[in-house]
């Protein structure tokens, strides 16, 4: 069996031969199919953060990110059947995991979580495809350690540093890179210097901007005020101090600004005016991993998180802005014996969300606490049989807006057992649970009430599954049924934040791959059937999800030569009809299809040619906001039509 380790200490990646244990096994296509050379053994992931090893189901590298040219979260996620990226243009992008909202998912960047919600009419999460590293995606409830309320899955953003981009034996270097993007006229240009400050310890500045116009749809309409700007920046210090000590300091700074709508995920109607809007995020992060001996491993965050959302003089309501900041450290260690490793560890985050509005001149807070003790641990009991077991305990407090004091605890364990029943076929089964008290309320809908009785939220999630690998052949299956118990959303009712009731998702997974030395073909497949007490979640559905059709990706790489390789990506959504047709449509199915190139014609020049949605399809995600019938104020626009992608990088 052939184990990929990314470790994160000492800035290279390992080949080794062992074994591992891994919950989900269907989820490793991209890697396997990205290393031909690997292609007669089992390819397993496993991600060394400082010194601790984790599992994942999905894991997106920056060179995939590189060679489609990603632009947003749409770009990132595009490959994953799993994940769904709704909302046409960054703003408004809202992830979503087997249906469930990103409101429901841990999501952290550089060990730094994520906190709430800005505006329910827009996505919350911002990040520069230019700056990843890696994007790991875990999804349900699972292990002890995937952090605070992770009841419908976790996303972990990680970033580049110097000694990901240095040339080997090079002390100083640098990355220019330039792009065009036809469909909405756009630019992007970035620079990132890097250099060993001492030996080990490395520096890196990044900077990157683009600048958009209105995008044009499949039918050549342009949307109206899609446009915007967007400038990132990454300064990051980190390596090692010496043979024990880990250390990375980071800063990473986003702001996506221009003239939009009130509602960017609806179209222009005289109910939803246009006026300048700008979001923000500025996070901190300072990362320690200590390595003594097999017993004492220890990681240690320390993060600050800040996002903003600026309306300015709104037509009716002036101008509002505020900001969700967020404080929080983890600590934990790892301990290696000869048939099992535990993890264990303690955490704390804290939440402070405040809203200014112009029109009645007040200032609205929330703050919001948790901490938590986990443990984790994968035991090998035989050479066939392996067992994984653990378990957290979360405390909350919340002082909302009217001075209510919340306090709620609870308890989530989880254990799975993976059986090699032949040589390449693994038998998986598991449970999970994880827990989640109220918190600090969407920063925008702050001013609204929570019921007096308000109950924590109880997840469980189970899967069973089969994964097989043979030779040049990968293939596997998964079934999963996960539970949210006393859902927290806003009841259209009581007019109140309240529990909703039993948000449940059923569904499956299908993955199969081949490769060769010269290609790579992978097909993935995904049904998730979101419900709310047995009905299913619509648009409407707001924080919760939403009701997509069964998803289908096939992906094609071709390595034409050391200097050339060519891809093709189809994306096959079927027709969604599970609704009620006097209050929202039927989601027609579709097909996009993307291809790329990417050649190096001389050493430190690289060309990227991409096509976006090549066939120039007009549709709309089912993701992304369709219509609420009846109302000419709720109708969602249509997606992106074909856009040609040119990227120019030289690396000095």
């Amino acid at each position: 069996m052939i184990i990929i380790i990314i470790n994160e200490n000492e800035m290279e990646t390992t080949v080794i031969k062992a074994n591992i244990f891994k919950l989900t096994p269907v989820a490793v296509s991209l890697l396997f199919l990205a290393n031909p050379a690997y292609s007669e053994e089992d390819v397993e992931v496993v991600k060394v953060v400082g010194n601790t090893t984790e599992v994942t189901d999905a894991y997106i590298d920056a060179s995939e990110l590189d060679k489609s040219m990603a632009q947003d979260l749409n770009d990132v996620f595009r490959k994953q059947a799993e994940v769904s990226v709704g909302g046409t243009t960054a703003v408004s992008q809202k992830v979503y995991i087997r249906g469930i909202e990103d409101t429901m998912i841990n999501i952290s960047i550089d060990g730094a979580e994520q906190s709430s919600s800005l505006y329910h009419h827009q996505g919350s999460l911002s990040i520069e495809p230019e700056l990843l590293k890696q994007v790991e995606v875990s999804a349900g409830a699972g292990r002890a350690t995937d952090g605070f309320g992770a009841i419908g899955g976790a996303i972990k953003f990680k970033t580049k540093d110097a000694h990901d981009l240095l040339k080997q034996g090079d002390k100083f270097g640098a990355i220019t890179k330039a792009g065009y993007y036809s469909n909405t006229n756009g630019y992007k240009v970035s620079a990132s210097f890097f250099g060993e400050v001492t030996e080990g310890l490395g520096l890196l500045g990044s900077i990157s901007g683009l600048a958009n116009d209105n995008y044009v749809d499949g039918n050549g309409d342009e949307q109206a005020y899609t446009e915007s700007d967007q400038l990132s920046g990454l300064l990051k210090l980190s390596g090692q101090l010496n043979d024990n000590n880990y250390v990375s300091l980071s800063l990473d700074m986003r702001n996506d600004s221009g003239e939009r709508l009130h509602r960017p995920q609806w179209a222009e109607t005289p109910r939803n005016p246009a006026f300048d809007q700008s979001f923000t995020r500025q996070t901190i992060s300072l990362n320690h991993a200590y390595t003594g001996n097999d017993f004492l491993n220890l990681d240690s965050t320390l993060y600050y998180t800040s996002a903003g959302l600026l309306h300015d003089e709104h037509p009716r309501f002036g101008k509002s802005d505020g900001s969700i900041d967020t404080y929080g450290l983890k600590f934990q260690n790892q301990s290696d014996f000869s048939s099992n490793q535990l993890v264990y560890g303690i955490e704390f985050k804290s939440d402070n969300s405040s809203f200014h509005n112009a029109a009645d001149g007040g200032e609205t807070t929330e703050e919001g606490s948790m901490a938590a003790v986990f443990v984790q641990d994968d035991w090998r009991i035989t050479q066939q049989l392996v067992l994984t077991a653990g378990a957290r305990y979360d405390w909350y407090q919340l002082k909302d807006n009217l001075e209510q004091d919340f306090d709620s605890s609870g308890f989530s364990p989880n254990v799975g057992l993976n059986y090699s029943l032949i040589d390449g076929l693994d038998l998986f089964v598991s449970h999970a649970q994880a827990f989640r008290g109220p918190q600090v309320k969407e920063l925008y809908v702050i001013y609204k009430k929570n019921d007096a009785d308000l109950k924590g939220e109880k997840a469980q999630n189970n899967e069973v599954g089969f994964s097989y690998q043979h030779a040049n052949f990968i293939a596997g299956a998964n079934y999963f049924n996960s539970t949210i118990k006393d859902t927290i959303a806003y009841s259209y009712d009581s007019r109140n934040i309240t529990n909703v009731g039993e948000l449940t998702t059923t569904g499956f997974n299908v993955f199969a791959g081949y490769n060769t030395d010269l290609l790579a073909a992978s097909l993935n497949y995904n049904q998730s059937n979101p419900e709310l007490n047995g009905e299913a979640l619509t648009d409407d559905s707001t924080s919760l999800g939403t009701s997509m059709g069964d998803k289908w990706i096939l992906d094609l790489t071709y390595f034409a030569s050391e200097t050339l390789d060519m891809g093709w990506t189809a994306t096959f959504v079927e027709r969604y009809d599970d609704v009620d047709t006097s209050i929202n449509p039927e989601k027609p199915g579709y097909g996009v299809h993307d291809i790329y190139a990417q050649w190096l014609p001389v050493e430190d020049l690289t060309v990227t040619l991409s096509v976006k949605n090549l066939f120039d399809k007009y549709y709309k995600d089912h993701a992304s906001y369709s219509e609420y019938i009846g109302s000419p104020l709720a109708i969602g626009g249509a997606n992106p039509g074909r856009d040609f992608r040119i990227n120019v990088a030289y690396n000095f």
